[in-house]
């Protein structure tokens, strides 16, 4: 019996002990990608400051640039990211709070006068407005031009730490350690309009900002502010630049024309998500409840939660819908009446665990809306994956030989479990490593909470 006792305290100790050092050593992790990130974003307020660059050394660019790709979607993971660490930080008592939360405003007012404000920029003869439209490239390709600005992103690095195709380095640097950069792709001299993935993708962002901010500072009304023009503007722009029988929920630019469905400008499918995600903002919403269209779009939102999605990126953004709003629901007849039963812990489940995207997503629901799933499996599937991203950030480098542990993509939680292992349609290159940043905040939030 005594031998039994003696296990049971030693592997509890054991377990105890190693859970600490995971801890420590994924902190460590953690502020070394805070560090790196300095590679990939300048804060400040001229235009292209504060915005993050989703890839650096991108291989079909020529492996010497910033990518600015897929910008709404790494701007959203990047203000998440600066929201859930001020939490930690405040809760903390850490002082660095204060610094955190000044990048986080930076990178706001950059979004409000760079990416949305930009009517005039994009089209002849129109008037800046505030107003949800916005662009997904917005830095200028002369950007590093400034010998300043150029000098603060190659920091600590040399002019020959380029792309050896032999030696499959950046010069003598370590994998996923950025190399040199001398321009900027995907930049300003076509700026797309958004798209609803990209608008999504921002909210996610925008909805850890209102949660994580203090009541009554900047960064949460700006959240709130921007989150609802967002909404709005998907919902009403037929109305307003189309024609007058276009179908709302169809995404028009300011000068009237029409996005096409492939350019992500039919958003009609995740009504009822957008409009539970503004709720999530404002309670008091106006959901579109006595208009008999209200229906079929909640109906169609629902059974997403049940049936396979075409792709990735749909699955993705039906559940990120789902995560702000907290809105599957389950229909249930009992006795005559009808019961509808939250089933949005369940939906996520359903909808992310093939890709193991299940961790990352549970996760943000919990922070987001005060849930507490202590799962022990899913908490040992978090620690497991944040112990296996590289030191030295993500990366792929077209290497069969590189150890990406399933972070070799330019963001994990959007692609699928084998393209995870190393993207093979070009993008090749460094990455932020924010995706895995936002996890370990949310983690660390979710635990605290927990204690």
């Amino acid at each position: 019996m005594k031998k039994v006792l003696y296990f049971l305290l030693f592997f509890s100790f054991t377990s105890i002990n190693l859970l600490s050092q995971n801890d420590s050593l994924n902190k460590a992790k953690y502020w070394h990608y805070r560090d790196r990130l300095n590679y990939f974003v300048l804060p400040g307020i001229a235009r292209g400051e504060s915005q993050i660059a989703g890839i650096r050394n991108r291989f079909d660019y020529g492996a010497d640039d910033l990518n600015f790709g897929q910008h709404g979607i790494y701007f959203g993971y990047y203000i998440g990211m600066l929201a859930t660490e001020f939490k930690l930080l405040k809760d903390s008592k850490d002082e660095r709070a204060n610094e955190t939360q000044h990048e986080l405003n930076l990178a706001l007012y950059q979004y409000i006068n760079y990416l949305d404000k930009v009517e005039s920029f994009v089209f002849k003869n129109l008037k800046d407005s505030f107003d949800g439209f916005f662009v997904r490239e917005s830095v200028p390709c002369d950007f590093l031009e400034n010998n300043e600005r150029k000098k603060f992103f190659n920091n600590n690095l040399q002019p020959n730490d380029l792309w050896d195709n032999n030696k499959k380095t950046f010069g003598n640097l370590p994998a996923g350690h950025p190399g040199w950069v001398n321009k900027i792709s995907e930049c300003d001299s076509i700026p797309k309009a958004m798209s609803q993935d990209e608008a999504i993708g921002l909210l996610y962002g925008l909805a850890l900002v209102y949660k994580c901010m203090p009541e009554g500072s900047l960064s949460k009304d700006m959240s709130k502010a921007i989150a609802i023009n967002l909404i709005d503007y998907i919902r009403n722009s037929s109305r307003i630049y189309g024609k007058t029988l276009s179908l709302r929920w169809s995404i028009f630019r300011p000068n009237g024309e029409k996005l096409k469905a492939y350019e992500g400008g039919l958003a009609w499918f995740y009504a009822h998500g957008f409009m539970k995600a503004a709720q999530f903002f404002k309670p008091d919403y106006d959901n579109l409840g006595k208009k008999i269209t209200r229906y079929p779009q909640e109906l169609f939102f629902q059974m997403g939660q049940f049936f396979p999605n075409p792709n990735a990126d749909n699955t993705t953004m039906i559940t990120t819908m789902a995560v702000i709003g907290d809105s599957w629901r389950a229909t249930i007849p009992i006795i005559g009446l009808i019961f509808k039963m939250n089933t949005t812990y369940f939906g996520i489940k359903a909808k992310t665990r093939k890709q193991d995207w299940d961790t990352f997503y549970v996760l943000s629901w919990e922070v987001l809306h005060d849930k507490h799933k202590n799962k022990k499996d899913r908490i040992n599937k978090t620690i497991e994956q944040l112990n296996s991203a590289p030191y030295e950030g993500p990366f792929n480098y077209y290497n069969k030989n590189q150890n990406g542990n399933g972070w070799s993509s330019s963001y994990k939680w959007h692609h699928k479990k084998a393209t995870q292992m190393g993207e093979t349609n070009g993008i090749g290159g460094n990455y932020n490593g924010l995706d895995y940043m936002l996890l370990y905040n949310l983690y660390q939030i979710v635990k605290l909470d927990k204690k």
